[in-house]
């Protein structure tokens, strides 16, 4: 009897985490690969790891971007890095919120004048799987998953 149940929490566990070759769950592939993208501004790479419906987020942030937020982020070129501090199934294992942490990014501002290279930042991905696929759900463009000190 310990058998089964020990074979039963086996096969449990290995479906909340489907691994890779390197030991990456497949929704934080996913969530890398979007986030390399996104935080390098390769939206159309972005794109394919997104929900369909989230597109209309990154459309936005790119019809925002001057001619001199581009120049800013060829001057600078950062090399981001992705962490993944912690990630979490929920509903059946078809969601998963992510906290990532994001190095060495530029950050776009309402102006080109309040642009910036942020060292390190977290933030809170939504991903959801649909035809097996993991892919990143926005609601709205990342934010900050720091708390204010204010």
């Amino acid at each position: 009897m310990k058998y089964y149940i020990l074979l039963f929490m086996t096969f449990l566990m290995a479906g909340c985490q489907v691994q890779d070759d390197h030991g990456k769950s497949a929704a934080e592939k996913s969530l890398t690969s979007w986030a390399n993208a996104y935080f390098n501004f390769d939206y159309e790479r972005a794109m394919k790891v997104m929900t369909p419906e989230s597109g209309q987020w990154l459309r936005f942030a790119a019809s925002n971007i001057t001619q001199e937020d581009v120049d800013f982020i060829k001057q600078h070129d950062a090399q981001t890095q992705i962490e993944v501090l912690n990630s979490q199934m929920t509903e059946g294992d078809s969601i998963c919120n992510a906290y990532i942490r994001v190095s060495n990014f530029i950050q776009l501002g309402n102006t080109a004048q309040d642009n910036q290279v942020i060292d390190t930042d977290e933030f809170l991905i939504q991903l959801v799987k649909r035809d097996g696929d993991w892919l990143v759900k926005m609601g709205a463009l990342p934010q900050s998953g720091k708390q204010s000190h204010d």
